[in-house]
């Protein structure tokens, strides 16, 4: 009897050819080149099924990038009804979804569903089967339970990858992305806060994603250094096992913007919150974070943290970065403390001065000036438009009107024509009638 395995949720056994194949799953963390490996992988989706490793496509991809955030993630949240108000940190944009529809428990099933069955139909008991959502990183003990319950009924082999990245640098960089969805936070906020200073004990990550086994996380360092042949895309190849040789390259994607915008844009925020009163995002914002970092002229003037500051965050995190070390990697450190890199003293975090604030002010006031001005222009087009609308729609009538009063005059002069066709009929017939009965009564007389 062959070996059947029911899936989580949905109806009918699961063959063993199914059960044997592999999954890898790429958790992040955010900020670790993620939306890179992604566009990377979407772009490549075909050759690599061709090696064997298929990513799965039934949820949706958007601009040739992997979009499996939303649906990944709002699948293996136990309770909807639960989950709000939204995160004060992560995970807006995955829940968007689920804001405006409604999300339901069948509805989480049915994404499952869709994987499982897209899954079976594609794929061959031996071939590797790649998800990647940096959202998972932030999953809860209970979100990875149900994901490990749906994913060990169609795989018999199940990796984790999870790329860790120094704290100062990761602290940097996610407060950007955080400030970009409406956080009110500075930097220094951000690390002296609960929340803050959660995302960067990496090991409690670890300790949840343990679940899997000891064994089967596989912990890189984002560190271009560290990669194997000095490529994100090189090490994250040879980390999950295919090969890069035949697959596109792509450019790097979500690089940081300058610091005096976003700094602009966070004290923004206290004004124009992203969700002001519920769920839904705030229509007020706008474009407001686009107009605001289409200024930036560099890539590459990151907030700066003082030499002090950035071993404070490294002594805060040691104890846990060096058990992630010493348990899964079989060193003393996971990464350098040299912080030589860093100032000694810094003027400001952000150079954010009251000419660039007048600067921005301008052009968001250009943008809004303009903006009015495209509407204005599509208003007036709109009633010139409606306005040789009506004129089409009164000759319309006139030419509707015009036709309905010919045909009237057809169908009357139709009916006289028809009226005198059948007068003539009926004089003809009578005629004939009268011949008939002449002609019957002279053969009568005859006899």
């Amino acid at each position: 009897m062959p070996f059947t395995v029911y899936c989580f949720k949905h109806k009918g056994p699961l063959t063993e050819k199914t059960k044997k194949m592999k999954a890898v799953i790429h958790i992040g963390l955010h900020k670790t080149g993620t939306t890179t490996i992604q566009h990377f992988l979407a772009k490549n989706r075909e050759s690599l099924q061709k090696q064997g490793v298929y990513i799965p496509s039934s949820i949706r991809e958007t601009r040739n990038k992997l979009a499996q955030h939303r649906e990944l993630n709002a699948a293996i949240i136990p309770s909807i009804s639960e989950s709000g108000p939204l995160f004060s940190l992560t995970g807006q944009n995955a829940y968007n979804m689920i804001l405006k529809q409604g999300f339901t428990r069948n509805d989480q099933d049915k994404i499952w569903e869709k994987y499982r069955h897209e899954i079976e139909e594609n794929c061959q008991k031996d071939d590797l089967v790649l998800f990647s959502s940096e959202y998972l990183s932030n999953a809860t003990d209970n979100e990875i339970e149900r994901l490990k319950e749906w994913m060990s009924s169609l795989f018999e082999d199940i990796i984790i990858v999870l790329y860790l990245r120094r704290q100062p640098e990761f602290l940097v960089s996610i407060h950007h992305s955080f400030v970009g969805s409406g956080s009110p936070w500075s930097l220094l906020d951000l690390l002296n806060r609960p929340e803050g200073r959660s995302i960067l004990a990496y090991h409690k990550i670890v300790e949840r994603w343990s679940i899997f086994g000891k064994e089967k996380i596989k912990i890189r360092i984002f560190d271009r250094q560290k990669f194997h042949e000095s490529d994100l895309l090189s090490d994250f190849a040879y980390t999950v096992g295919f090969e890069m040789a035949g697959l596109e390259s792509v450019t790097d994607e979500n690089v940081s913007t300058d610091s005096v915008e976003t700094e602009f844009l966070r004290l923004l925020n206290s004004h124009i919150p992203p969700m002001p009163d519920s769920w839904p995002h705030n229509p007020a914002r706008g474009p407001l974070k686009k107009c605001i970092y289409s200024l930036s002229e560099t890539n590459s003037k990151a907030y700066h943290l003082t030499c002090g500051e950035a071993q404070h965050i490294l002594n805060i995190c040691r104890e846990g970065n060096d058990w992630i070390a010493r348990e899964y990697l079989g060193r003393e450190k996971l990464f350098s403390e040299d912080v030589s890199m860093y100032p000694e003293e810094v003027a400001s975090p952000h150079g954010l001065t009251l000419e660039k604030c007048a600067e921005i002010t301008a052009h968001l006031w250009k943008e809004r000036c303009q903006a009015i001005r495209n509407l204005q222009q599509k208003n007036e087009k709109l009633k010139s438009q409606r306005e040789s609308d009506a004129t089409k729609i009164k000759t319309l009538t006139a030419e509707r009107d015009a036709n309905i009063a010919e045909i009237q005059r057809i169908q009357t002069e139709l009916q006289r024509l028809l009226h005198r066709r059948n007068k003539r009929l009926l004089y003809r017939f009578k005629s004939l009638l009268n011949w008939i009965k002449t002609r019957l009564k002279k053969n009568n007389d005859k006899k």
